[in-house]
């Protein structure tokens, strides 16, 4: 058996691939998943008060997710089927991706709107003060990114008094969370990108964007980045990765409820909630 593509003209980067290790008999053993989303539904409650401002923003899907545990093998698995010069997964059946309708129908994040932009030269600590209510300390703030650990700390619960401006700078936070530890997480799991804060400023507004291919797009990058055979770890939205491919290939899927748990008093989950026993 020939290993690698029969074709090297569209595979061009075969050699630097993490498939190759499989041909010369070297275990490059399971990527290491980074994510902080069992720290995050630890110490946050999803508060019945914030959830009209989670569902203009376009977030309520994925605060109503939860926590599901990664398969490490099974992403690993497929990060190996991942080519970054087609962006998609290589199977014997043949290609196929994760799509926008995926990403709607999964986890409810909107994917038509304005695209996912700002700025990153603000003065951050004013920004925090103006949209959080708080000014973060000298170790709080690492360049443009703060750390979440503060965020969590800071905004533990809602207060049963809390005025409409103290709901919305807790949203504010809870939504930062939800980005910097699942949705838009990189290497260090503790850090969000400052740049989000002012988009959330307005939720009305916030709703209009497209989080869902921007969310699309870094998980993307991030395959591409643990393709390569030097790479030991991944980041990102993997928990989307995993919800997809039991969506996609049912027969590695665990069991699937029948009914989705559901409370009427809540609006509807989006699919991916069926998996959560």
């Amino acid at each position: 058996m020939e290993p690698g593509p029969l074709d090297p003209t569209v595979l061009h980067g075969q050699a630097t691939h993490r498939s190759s290790a499989a041909w010369t008999g070297v275990d490059s053993k399971e990527l290491h998943c980074r994510r902080r989303e069992a720290i995050f539904h630890r110490t946050s409650v999803l508060d019945g008060r914030i959830i009209p401002l989670l569902q203009q923003a376009g977030f309520y899907g994925v605060a109503r997710l939860g926590f599901i545990s990664l398969d490490w093998h099974l992403i690993t698995a497929f990060v190996e089927r991942w080519r970054p010069e087609t962006h998609t997964f290589h199977l014997p059946q043949g290609e196929c991706t994760i799509t926008l309708q995926d990403i709607a129908m999964l986890i409810g994040l909107p994917v038509d709107g304005d695209v996912v932009t700002g700025s990153t030269c603000l003065d951050w600590r004013r920004v925090c003060y103006s949209l959080l209510g708080l000014t973060p300390g000298d170790t709080d703030i690492d360049g443009q990114r703060l750390h979440l650990t503060w965020l969590s700390q800071s905004f533990p619960t809602l207060a049963p008094d809390a005025d409409e401006e103290s709901i919305q700078r807790y949203t504010r936070a809870y939504i930062l969370q939800l980005i910097g530890g699942f949705l838009f997480s990189g290497k260090s799991s503790d850090k969000v990108h400052l740049m989000f804060l002012p988009l959330l400023e307005d939720f009305e507004v916030a709703g209009r964007y497209s989080w869902g291919s921007a969310c699309l797009a870094w998980l993307y990058r991030q395959l591409c980045r643990a393709s390569h055979i030097d790479t030991h770890d991944i980041s990102g939205p993997l928990i989307l990765l995993q919800l997809w491919v039991w969506e996609r290939f049912p027969f590695i899927a665990p069991h699937r409820l029948r009914i989705a748990p559901h409370d009427d008093q809540l609006p509807p989950p989006p699919l991916a909630i069926r998996y959560i026993l």
